[in-house]
């Protein structure tokens, strides 16, 4: 099987890209890949696993794409890196891998920032979720709600899966959801990761205070780093721990600040995005990582797979899938109580650290059980082949709709649903 991988590629700074490089070397022995970016720029060793072909968004080698068996687009919350994917997605039917469950950051952003289509916008919401919808984006529009707001009520999930023939979360909640709509082929696969080093490997973490924390990935303000600074500030034992901050923040400024008005600026340190061997030589160092997300967009972590392949502790949110997490794999956050629940698992990591050595322990056992890229790429090649019978149905589904539309016009007579059915399998089988 051949197929087309369209994702962000390193050293693009987010997740996913980093997820495809760990899952090339297990997925290019499954099948054929062809990495497509629009990208100027990529770790020239994706080159030893799969051909690397590039792409303009105004002018797509088409004939090209065409050569594979199958599509697969990979869809985050991040317009910078995925904008080009989804509108791709829209043109070519294919699996749409699912990082993001409520997308409409994603959207806002794409529809707001960049294209300033606000009637674009307004209608898209109004086609999914009514007057209500058309109601909410106008006041999101005039800076009434924010994003996170409205992505809890108008998650705008199906128009990043209009066009595609199958659908994989990995998240079961998010599954158990959408698989409800027959309307495509679900798969869940557990997130992939590839450990970093063998769990007996704890020569680097300190024994005694200050115990180093780490917040790391693409922090927006759902990442709570602002509530973590004032738990860390008004905590009683606060010089027992340092902070260490990568990666992008959504706002340095508001954060130094904050850090310096809080009287934080000897127990904090932002180093802003690093290379891989940095971060990871980082986290080998450290002894506890602060994983929080409120509200969550309901991704599984690829942040929190990193912090288990280094047996570390973490404190998370029990929200959306880090609500799923076996209870001894993490130290759980409540939404309501952050500040609370954040001091007494400090006090409590002071008071017992080995306990916490246990949990990192817990989760690098479960990351070794159901998150290797082994079985990651095997699923996937099985999806893909089951989507891959669904993709001509998919494409004489369309233009039995397209005819059905159009003879509805010569004859006056509206096609119902089932005759546009009867008609894609009557093209389909006159095609396959």
């Amino acid at each position: 099987m051949k197929i087309n991988w369209f994702s962000p590629l390193p050293p693009a700074p987010t997740d996913i890209a980093d997820y495809t490089m760990r899952l090339l070397p297990s997925l290019q022995e499954e099948a054929e890949i062809v990495l497509w970016t629009n990208q100027s720029t990529q770790k020239s060793e994706i080159e030893d696993y799969a051909e690397v072909c590039h792409y303009q968004i105004d002018r797509m080698p088409w004939a090209k794409i065409n050569q594979g068996d199958l599509n697969i687009y990979h869809i985050g919350n991040n317009a910078n890196f995925h904008a080009d994917i989804w509108q791709i997605s829209r043109q070519c039917p294919g699996i749409v891998v699912l990082h993001d469950f409520r997308l409409q950051g994603f959207f806002a952003n794409l529809y707001k920032e960049k294209w300033n289509d606000r009637q674009g916008y307004i209608e898209k919401m109004q086609r999914y979720y009514g007057s209500e919808g058309k109601e909410a984006a106008e006041a999101f529009w005039l800076g009434a709600i924010s994003t996170d707001l409205i992505a809890q009520h108008y998650p705008f999930t199906p128009l990043a899966l209009e066009n595609s023939v199958g659908v994989i979360t990995h998240n079961l909640e998010v599954y158990n959801s959408l698989s409800q709509k027959e309307r495509w082929l679900f798969g869940y696969i557990p997130l992939p990761y590839q450990s970093e080093l063998n769990s007996s490997d704890k020569a680097n973490f300190k024994t005694s205070p200050p115990y180093r924390l780490i917040v790391f990935g693409y922090i927006n303000t759902n990442r709570r780093l602002d509530v973590l600074l004032e738990a860390l500030s008004t905590f009683s034992s606060k010089n027992a721990f340092t902070l260490d901050i990568y990666g992008q923040i959504w706002d340095k400024d508001y954060i130094k600040g904050k850090i310096k008005t809080l009287g934080l600026s000897d127990r904090v340190k932002i180093h802003g995005f690093v290379k891989e061997s940095v971060l990871n030589k980082a986290l080998a160092h450290a002894n506890l990582a602060i994983n929080l997300r409120y509200p969550t967009m309901g991704e599984a972590s690829g942040s929190q797979l990193r912090i288990w392949s280094h047996a570390l502790p973490s404190l998370v949110t029990k929200i959306g899938w880090y609500a799923t997490l076996p209870n001894d794999t993490a130290a759980f956050v409540s939404h309501d109580r952050e500040i609370e629940d954040i001091q007494q698992h400090l006090q409590n990591f002071l008071d017992n650290p080995t306990e916490f050595i246990a949990i990192g322990k817990k989760g690098k056992q479960l990351l070794q059980e159901q998150h290797t890229p082994e079985i990651y790429a095997q699923a996937i090649i099985e999806f893909s082949e089951q989507a891959c019978k669904l993709r001509y149905k998919s494409v004489g589904y369309q233009l039995a709709k397209r005819v059905g539309q159009q003879m509805s016009k010569w004859v006056n007579y509206p096609f119902s649903q089932g005759e546009v059915k009867k008609t894609a399998e009557a093209i389909h089988f006159l095609t396959s």
